[in-house]
């Protein structure tokens, strides 16, 4: 079992501690599922707990210069599972801030295994490189508890809509959490998503209007109509929780709704580079 990756980027390399920052603010820990042609971040933290569900996917050939892994069953299975924490992880990262010339991650066997981060960046102070290694200790996952512990699919969803910035939802369901436990996504085939929020004295809608329509899969009943509708409810604290720890300085949202089973949020990082989110329905 074997896994070394490189990146040279100054940008990636940015964002990968983006990403492992925000998986950070959302759960203690988090699953590293690496095969040769995927890496995934599954955060998922017990259940009952505020924590959305948050799973991150990267391509390592748009990502990582130096790609090499050999997982347990190199011929019918080739994967590596490892239980990581992420607060370690994004604390050996941390140095990526500091125009860093490279980092690689190398799965290491010490006492105990070990993810080795080893980062070479400037340092504020002069313009001498500065070497870096940490040892983050990681839970190698066994191939029979595999099945616990896979990748989340992406949802069929009646409606998927292409929000122009998060930020603007991300400050306004912050506002919401206070005013009401849940909050409705209804979206339109015209273009058109309505955020409501329903409290005992009054009833909030925030409108937005002429944006694209990037999937529609109508049911049998719908394709007589002229403007498909879809609707869901979902827990807004955990809606909160999702956008006010995402780190990532991107504008490129999607949100698709599945009538009243749940709406998945992707956030498209780079090609190759995704974030998605599934926040199940609560009843109201």
């Amino acid at each position: 079992m074997k896994f070394r990756a490189m990146m040279q980027d100054p940008e990636y390399m940015r964002e990968f501690l983006y990403i492992i920052q925000t998986l950070s603010k959302l759960a203690k820990a988090c699953v590293m599922k690496i095969s040769m042609d995927k890496v995934y971040f599954v955060a998922n933290e017990e259940s009952g707990s505020t924590a959305p569900l948050v799973w991150v996917e990267i391509d390592p050939k748009q990502y990582f210069a130096e790609y090499t892994m050999q997982g347990v069953d190199s011929e019918n299975d080739p994967h590596i599972v490892l239980n990581i924490p992420t607060l370690n992880l994004g604390t050996a990262l941390s140095l990526l801030r500091n125009n860093p010339s490279y980092c690689k991650l190398k799965l290491t066997n010490l006492q105990f295994p070990c993810l080795t981060v080893d980062i070479d960046a400037a340092t504020k102070s002069s313009d001498k490189s500065r070497r870096a290694m940490h040892h983050v200790p990681v839970d190698v996952i066994p191939r029979c508890d595999w099945p616990h512990f896979a990748v989340p699919t992406i949802p069929e969803c009646k409606l998927v809509l292409n929000v122009p910035s998060n930020r603007l939802i991300r400050g306004l369901i912050d506002k919401i959490k206070n005013l009401s436990p849940t909050i409705i996504f209804y979206a339109t085939s015209a273009g058109e998503m309505n955020l409501v929020a329903e409290t005992d004295m009054a009833t909030i809608t925030t409108r937005y209007q002429n944006l694209e329509l990037h999937t529609i899969n109508p049911s049998d009943g719908d394709k007589s109509k002229e403007h498909i509708e879809a609707s869901c409810s979902v827990d807004c604290k955990k809606t909160a929780l999702f956008f006010s720890a995402l780190q990532i300085p991107s504008t490129e949202l999607s949100c698709g709704i599945a009538d009243d089973r749940l709406i998945h949020l992707e956030v498209n990082v780079r090609d190759g580079v995704t974030i998605h989110s599934k926040l199940p329905a609560v009843c109201i």
